[in-house]
């Protein structure tokens, strides 16, 4: 909730926050799922480069016991993506760089992906790829763990087309909710205004995520209506590996990009009649604290 509902924690303190909810996260994983009845190499962590080792659940498994072999890929948008994700404006993806050396010979597999899944669209290149590689060492596909911030558009998708590819089982971890998408095929929000829809026809569209009432409750003070809860993923972090060095995040346009999109979303919804009080409060705080952060990176 505090990473979903909170921009402005980057850096240090989001890859702490980051590994407690790993660290609980792998233990349902062991209790919930057949891991902890494989041999390290029956089971393959396919790390999304650059952002999702950010998750930091590779590491939570390590230190639960849990060994496994690994398998980088970098698949990359051609055209800059950030709030655009739209199938028709941005749909080709490059893989800029891959190692699927760990792939065992003739074995049955247990794969665990973790990333941000807003439309799907690098879940579908990414696992298409592993499955080409998994052919050539003649071993099978088997289950399929997905772990993240994770849209019911690209649940849908990556279901679809990872049961064609072979997987028997697949599980979704999502982390808070399942979120909603908006037009843009980027931003989502647990439930609020979609901006980018608005910024487009000058209409609003109202839009509601999958969770559990009492996490809900939870949410409801401190979660700005129509707000994307991952952001810009490796925007967020201090460093993020490429495959062959580390780079560095990119925390102050996160916070800046952060900063406009809240105050979009304040424009068009404090009129509304669903708009209370408390959430203008959760905006007014928000954006002091986005403010004060911006000034640490960016002085």
């Amino acid at each position: 909730m505090k990473v979903a509902c909170h921009p402005h924690i980057v850096g240090i303190e989001l890859e702490e926050l980051m590994e407690t909810i790993a660290n609980d996260a792998s233990k349902i994983l062991i209790e919930l799922t057949s891991i902890k009845n494989l041999d390290s190499d029956e089971i393959i962590f396919e790390h999304i480069l650059r952002a999702a080792p950010g998750y930091c659940l590779h590491k939570a498994l390590r230190r639960n016991n849990l060994d496994f072999r690994e398998v980088w890929i970098r698949p990359r948008y051609k055209l800059p993506s950030y709030r655009d994700h739209d199938e028709e404006d941005v749909k080709e993806i490059e893989i800029v760089y891959q190692d699927f050396s760990q792939i065992p010979e003739g074995c049955e597999l247990t794969v665990i992906k973790p990333d941000t899944e807003a439309s799907g669209r690098t879940a579908e290149v990414s696992l298409k790829k592993l499955q080409e590689e998994v052919e050539k060492k003649n071993s099978r596909l088997r289950e399929l763990i997905i772990y993240g911030f994770i849209s019911e558009h690209a649940l849908k998708i990556i279901e679809d087309k990872a049961s064609k590819l072979g997987f028997k089982k697949i599980y979704f971890i999502a982390l808070g909710n399942i979120t909603s998408l908006c037009y843009n095929m980027y931003d989502m929000p647990l439930y609020g205004p979609d901006e980018s829809y608005y910024s487009q026809y000058h209409e609003i569209r109202k839009l509601g995520g999958i969770t559990d009432i009492e996490v809900l409750e939870e949410y409801l003070p401190e979660f700005i209506p129509g707000s994307d809860q991952p952001g810009d993923w490796s925007a967020r972090q201090e460093k993020l590996y490429t495959g062959t060095e580390y780079e560095s995040g990119r925390i102050s346009n996160h916070l800046e990009n952060s900063i406009r999109l809240i105050k979009r979303l304040w424009e068009i919804s404090k009129d509304q009649e669903w708009f209370m009080e408390f959430h203008e409060e959760a905006i007014k705080k928000e954006l002091e604290k986005l403010y004060q952060k911006l000034r640490e990176y960016k002085p």
